[in-house]
């Protein structure tokens, strides 16, 4: 039972988390180039129907997305230059990170995009 908390765990918090920390190191203009290509193209692979498990097994055919995705992006941060890792981990701590920074403009956008058609959807309903 322990171990099944552990792995929701590790599944629900720890995931988003190294997700994010693998997006902080991607846009980092000091992470080598070769280790960045090879994270994307394992991302690439994955994500494309090379190896897929058949589509009759309900439950394993997404499991190997996620469980191949959660190894590349461990194995991409631990290939990182270990300063850079914990420069990136305190920046996500403090909210001060490059994700941090692309969803506060995602979120900008968004309410701009919102309140220009937000107007000419009341003047319809009042027409």
């Amino acid at each position: 039972m322990l171990s099944k908390l552990r792995s929701a765990k590790r599944l629900f918090v720890d995931l988003p988390r190294t997700l994010r920390l693998a997006y902080c190191l991607m846009f980092d203009p000091r992470v080598p180039g070769y280790m960045k290509f090879a994270f994307g193209g394992g991302l690439a692979l994955i994500a494309l129907p090379v190896v897929d498990l058949p589509e009759s097994l309900p439950v394993i055919g997404e499991l190997d997305v996620l469980a191949l995705s959660l190894l590349a992006t461990r194995a991409f941060i631990a290939a990182c230059p270990r300063h850079l890792v914990a420069e990136q981990e305190m920046l996500i701590t403090q909210r001060r990170s490059r994700f941090d920074d692309d969803v506060r403009n995602g979120e900008r956008i968004a309410l701009m995009i919102y309140r220009r058609l937000r107007p000419e959807e009341q003047e319809a309903a009042i027409s």
